[in-house]
């Protein structure tokens, strides 16, 4: 068992490990395990009390328990990371494939004692399916048509073979204009005879060697391949496509008729690649449903100002249009083993082009004078949210620069805490360091006053932009934000070991908390404990989630 010089080190990193959902284990140098946490035990099938200071060889059948043993051998032996995929019989005789990643850590003072940290993700149904069901994960199983995996398959192919012949490989996407019309008034069932039906007319409009697909929805894509004149082909193909999809359906003793926008884009340049061409088409797509649908029309340079216009008149509807929500990305204390708040994002679902990140829609906000109303809206659901958990947790919100230069942030947020009845000192405000208003006197006196408040302000991207020193010495920050890039390659990243801890030194001395971001693996965050970080927050300890809240 554990020597009493690494008890302190063990506690610690026992609280790291029963935080993570995942299942893991530690063992020491003679392959006896010490530590694990509750999803260990569940995945084995055994208490922990039943399996610490045991080996393999106890638990697992003999050609399980070899291979397991080599594995830790190949860490212990070269100081290297592992990760293999095994079989594992649990207690009960259930067969699970996992994958496990092995490193290794030193627990205690001075050079420390070398245990093993494994890490495990359960891929039994996932391997199963896979043997059970080759088709099916790359093909629509409404329409029988190769699905958006299987399609993106074959563009690649199709783009790695087109580098001598550029003007071989062309695509169309294709919207069915009126669906959601015919599904509202029919019921799904017939929604679902007419993808059919218009799935069997799009095959027969193409030719043999072409690729049609499924991509989602209402939603198909067209992969054309070789021939001459392959862009008058795909115009002819186009055309032909808007005819027969227009062609009425007997639906229910009654006919029904739907439409197509159809996009298109050619391979052209040699560094051209599949997602590209496929944005490409989506925007000729986008282009054909704004100016009237039923119709098709080619990707050019010149409709990507288009659509940035129409995203920006599209992101003034998306609030009255229930398209932003926001989710929530935990944070957690590993030494003490609690969970002390979330950070809230905000997230765009567009109706059109499906997810839009914040850096691309925030930029907008900004530019067009909506980024009050967004931070206002996510402030109000984050608040409203936030009260439905122990008070023990806060929440943390974006605020943007221009918010922060405004007068009226104050009143905003005074305004929100008292309609949701959260406390301010559970409301924490986050500004981020690159950004260069935060040293201006306005955003000075907008902190100070939300300061007065209650509320905490955290400084984003520590160490990463340009407030100086001489701001963080007019303004007393509750908590500093390490950014995931200087996370990323520990423990073994002497350079960033050595940024992150002086980081951490002058937040402490200034008397704010320190939070690192990009969390992913957990030797780094047991490098970040040893470092003196309080709290963590990244996919090791949870993904960011929606809780919806009715506003």
């Amino acid at each position: 068992m554990l020597h009493q010089r690494v008890l302190g080190s063990a506690e610690a990193l026992q609280k790291i490990i029963d935080i993570i959902p995942s299942p893991v284990f530690v063992k020491d140098t003679a392959h006896r395990w010490v530590l694990m946490n509750g999803a260990m035990e569940e995945i084995l099938g055994h208490p922990r009390e039943a399996l610490l200071g045991k080996s393999d060889y106890d638990v697992f059948p003999p050609d399980e328990a070899a291979v397991f043993w080599a594995t830790d051998d190949r860490v212990f032996s070269n100081c290297e990371t592992v990760e293999n995929e095994e079989r594992l019989t649990n207690a009960q005789g259930l067969v699970r494939q996992v994958v496990t990643r092995k490193t290794l850590l030193r627990l205690g003072p001075g050079r420390g004692t070398l245990f093993l940290v494994g890490i495990i993700q359960d891929v039994t149904i996932y391997r199963e399916a896979a043997a059970q069901s080759h088709f099916l994960s790359r093909h629509d199983m409404l329409t029988g048509l190769p699905n958006r995996t299987l399609f993106q398959e074959r563009l690649r192919e199709a783009v790695g073979h087109g580098n001598r012949e550029l003007d071989n490989v062309a695509v169309l996407l294709i919207d069915l204009d009126g669906f959601k019309a015919v599904n509202d008034a029919y019921g799904h069932e017939a929604g679902d005879e007419l993808l059919r039906v218009v799935a069997a007319r799009l095959a027969e409009a193409v030719r043999t060697s072409d690729t049609v697909a499924r991509l989602g929805g209402d939603e198909f894509g067209i992969l054309l391949r070789g021939g001459l004149s392959l862009q008058t082909a795909a115009e002819r193909i186009a055309a032909d496509i808007c005819e027969v999809v227009a062609v009425p359906v007997q639906l229910r003793q009654s006919q029904t008729m739907v439409s197509a926008s159809v996009g298109i884009t050619h391979f052209s340049k040699p560094d051209t690649g599949p997602e590209e061409l496929l944005r490409q088409a989506d925007i000729a797509m986008y282009s054909v449903k704004r100016t009237g649908r039923h119709g098709h029309r080619a990707y050019e340079p010149g409709l990507e100002i288009i659509a940035n216009r129409q995203l920006h008149a599209d992101l003034r509807h998306a609030l009255e249009r229930h398209q932003l929500h926001v989710v929530y990305q935990p944070q957690w204390n590993p030494p003490d083993g609690k969970l002390t708040g979330y950070e809230a994002l905000l997230r765009w679902e567009h109706p059109h082009y499906g997810p839009v990140g914040p850096a691309v829609f925030i930029p907008i906000a900004e530019q067009s004078g909506l980024i009050g109303t967004l931070g206002n809206f996510a402030l109000r659901a984050a608040c409203t949210t936030a009260m439905q958990w122990p008070a023990s947790v806060r929440i943390t919100v974006n605020v943007s620069p221009l918010q922060l230069v405004e007068d009226k942030l104050r009143d905003e947020v005074c305004a929100v805490l008292k309609a949701t009845g959260l406390a301010a000192e559970r409301l924490e405000l986050e500004i981020t360091e690159s950004t260069p208003a935060i040293d201006s006197a306005g955003a000075l006196k907008t902190l100070h006053q939300l300061k007065a408040l209650g509320v905490r302000i955290a400084l984003d991207d520590f160490g990463t932009g340009t407030a100086s020193l001489d701001m963080m010495h007019r303004f007393s920050f509750d908590r500093m934000k390490i950014d995931g890039r200087f996370v990323a390659n520990l423990p073994q990243d002497l350079r960033g070991h050595a940024i992150i801890g002086s980081l951490i030194s002058l937040a402490h001395s200034l008397g704010a908390k320190v939070t690192a971001e990009g969390v992913e693996r957990m030797e780094q965050a047991f490098c970040l404990m040893e470092l003196g970080c309080d709290e963590m927050q990244g996919y090791l300890f949870g993904h960011p989630n929606a809780r919806k809240t009715v506003l």
